[in-house]
C-alpha cells in the first residue's frame, strides 16, 4: 500500500510525518505520512471512523499527536508556532446537533474568523477601523449570501447556515483551508457551486484546500488528488489514477460494490473500461 504521499516536488503546505493518534489505547491514527503543496486541492475519503475528522483537526493544530512531526508553511507545528501558524489556516469543522441560540447576524458570526476577533475590546475598537468589513463582505459575497449579512443566524435554513461558516473559514483569505464535510445540508446545485470555487480559489489564489467528502463521485472532476484513509493511507489517487479494488477492500470491507468511473476523473478505471460504468459508488 501506499503510505508516503509525494504529490509534487513543489514545496509542501502540510508536511506531515509518522503521526499516530491512539487515545485510550484505541488507534484512529497510524504512523500517517503526507505531504501537499501549495494550490492542490485533494479530498480525503474513507469509512466512518476512519480518523478523518482527526486529522483535520490534528492539521489545524488544535488537536496534539501522541506522535509524529507536522511541519505546515515550512515551519514545524510547536506549542510556540503554533499560533502565528494558525493566522494562515481557515477551518470548517463538522457540524453536530442543532445551531447556537445566541442572537448572531450572519455578518457576526463571519467576524468570528478573523484573527483580531478573540483580542481585547479596545483592540477590536481600533480594529474597526481597518478593512474588517470589508473582508467580511467579500467572504458573504464568494459563498452569494451577501443579502443576509443582516439576518438573525438562528432563522437560516441549514444550508444557508453552512455556507455562512464557510465564509468564517474564508474571511482571513487562508493559504491553508480545512474543510470537514462542507457540502453538508447543501443542495446538488449548491455542492456544485462549493466545489466550482475551492477549485477556483487553488487555481486563482494558490490556496490549498484539504476536504473530507464521502461522494467520490460529486468531487472528482474538480480535486487534484483523493487520498484513501483508514487509520493510516492506503492509497493517494492522483488526476486518471485508478484506485486499486484491494484499497477499496481495505477501507471498506468485502461488501463493496466497484463500479468504473469515466477516465478523466480521480480514481478511474482505464480508458478501455470507459464504456462499462460511470462511478465510484
Amino acid at each position: 500500500m501506499n503510505t508516503a504521499t509525494n504529490i509534487t516536488d513543489q514545496a509542501a503546505v502540510v508536511s506531515l510525518s509518522h503521526i499516530c493518534f491512539a487515545p485510550d489505547k484505541k488507534t484512529v491514527l497510524d504512523q500517517l505520512a503526507l505531504e501537499v503543496p501549495a494550490g492542490h486541492f485533494m479530498a480525503i475519503i474513507g469509512p466512518n471512523g476512519a480518523g478523518k475528522s482527526t486529522l483535520l483537526t490534528i492539521m489545524a493544530g488544535l488537536l496534539k499527536p501522541h506522535s509524529g512531526h507536522i511541519d505546515l508553511f515550512g515551519r514545524c507545528l510547536t506549542s510556540r508556532s503554533r499560533r502565528k501558524l494558525q493566522r494562515d489556516i481557515g477551518y470548517l469543522h463538522q457540524t453536530h446537533g442543532r445551531a447556537s441560540d445566541l442572537p448572531m447576524l450572519a455578518k457576526d458570526v463571519v467576524a468570528m474568523g478573523l484573527v483580531d476577533y478573540n483580542r481585547p475590546l479596545w483592540f477590536q475598537a481600533f480594529a474597526q477601523q481597518s478593512n474588517h468589513d470589508t473582508q467580511i463582505e467579500q467572504a458573504l459575497a464568494l459563498v452569494e449570501m451577501s443579502e443576509f449579512s443582516h439576518v438573525d443566524f438562528r432563522v437560516l435554513s441549514g444550508g444557508q447556515q453552512q455556507r455562512i461558516r464557510l465564509a468564517r473559514a474564508l474571511v482571513r483569505q487562508p493559504k491553508l483551508l480545512l474543510l470537514d464535510e462542507p457540502s453538508a445540508a447543501l443542495d446538488s446545485r449548491r455542492q456544485e457551486k462549493l466545489y466550482q470555487l475551492l477549485r477556483r480559489l487553488c487555481d486563482e489564489k494558490n490556496m490549498t484546500v484539504i476536504m473530507v467528502e464521502h461522494d467520490v463521485a460529486a468531487i472528482t472532476s474538480y480535486v487534484d488528488s483523493v487520498a484513501c484513509l483508514n487509520k493510516h493511507i492506503h492509497h493517494h489517487a492522483k488526476r486518471g489514477e485508478t484506485i486499486p479494488d484491494e484499497v477499496w477492500t481495505a477501507m471498506y470491507g468485502d461488501h463493496v460494490n466497484i463500479v468504473a468511473h469515466d477516465s478523466s476523473c480521480i480514481g478511474c478505471a482505464p480508458v478501455a473500461n470507459r464504456q462499462e460504468g460511470h462511478h465510484h459508488d
